[in-house]
């Protein structure tokens, strides 16, 4: 009889713990769905004929009929195109190439800063990297005039020079976040490297880049998608057609198909396929980047 308080006890302790579990699950549920929904709308609503759509003006759990006519639009049909390529093929290849170099020269700018920030000793470090991190604080947009009126004067205006030459000296916050993963790295390795008559480049090129990998991996999935969904800038600077981004196709064909719902879903799930295949292939360096930059020296 005196263990039957105890037991009972220890019964509604596990009972409440699944019943919490339970809670968190069907939140955690809702919330997915809460994301999910919007791409399941835009992929059923590709598929729907346009005919179906305008005649019902709302969206369709199910349609009628499977119809591909919105993506032959956009592949074959395309008379926004300017050049033997779909618009679509133009926009990505265009995007590749501009987003590409800076991404990778950006990525070894940052690590090279982040590098010296972590391990090296310097003159005015920590004030240094405290005015560089304190222009994280500026929003873009203050900044978006002043650097129009640079780049037009030195002659970049209409050139992808704006888009591609500052990203290949890196990325605040790309400094900000390999300079957390390089703080975990002991100090012990890279004086034993220096013993051995390493010199710092050497140490950051044979020891901590193949350390990295997760962190350089992640970091460099957020520049690609940044630069890959960047779209004020192409529409500052990019005035001809033929060098237009993905983010401007897909504008103009919003602009253009205004009443053909589907074709405009088509393009938007067309642009947005890349991302999801190279989260797809990269989801374990990215998930172990980010958990990684919490380490602390």
């Amino acid at each position: 009889m005196t263990d039957a308080k105890p037991m009972r006890k220890r019964g509604n302790g596990h009972i409440s713990r699944h019943m919490r579990a339970a809670v968190i699950y069907v939140l955690l549920f809702l919330y997915l769905v809460w994301v999910i929904a919007p791409f399941f709308v835009i992929v059923l609503t590709s598929v729907t004929s346009n005919v179906e759509v305008m005649a019902t003006m709302e969206f369709t759990w199910f349609p009628d009929e499977i119809c591909f006519d919105a993506f032959r639009e956009v592949f074959v049909d395309d008379y926004l195109k300017s050049t033997a390529l779909p618009s679509v093929v133009l926009g990505f290849l265009n995007t590749f190439w501009m987003v590409v170099p800076f991404t990778i020269a950006g990525l070894f700018m940052s690590g090279l800063a982040a590098f010296a920030y972590s391990k090296m000793r310097f003159r005015l470090k920590k004030l240094l990297y405290a005015v560089l991190l304190s222009s994280m604080m500026l929003p873009t947009v203050v900044m978006t005039i002043p650097s129009y009126i640079m780049y037009d004067t030195i002659g970049w205006s209409g050139t992808p020079l704006p888009l591609i030459i500052p990203g290949l000296f890196g990325n605040v916050a790309t400094i900000f976040f390999l300079r957390q993963f390089f703080s975990g790295i002991p100090g012990d390795i890279v004086d034993a490297a220096k013993i051995d008559g390493l010199g710092y480049f050497s140490i950051y090129a044979r020891i901590v880049l193949p350390l990295a990998k997760p962190a350089f991996l992640a970091q460099g999935v957020f520049l690609i998608v940044s630069g890959y969904n960047n779209y004020l800038g192409p529409l500052l600077y990019l005035t001809d057609p033929k060098l237009a981004t993905i983010q401007l196709i897909v504008n103009q064909f919003s602009s253009s198909y205004l009443n053909n719902y589907p074709v405009q879903c088509a393009v938007a799930l067309v642009a947005l396929t890349p991302l999801i295949v190279i989260y797809a292939f990269l989801q374990k360096f990215f998930i172990e980047g980010i958990a990684a930059t919490g380490l602390k020296e």
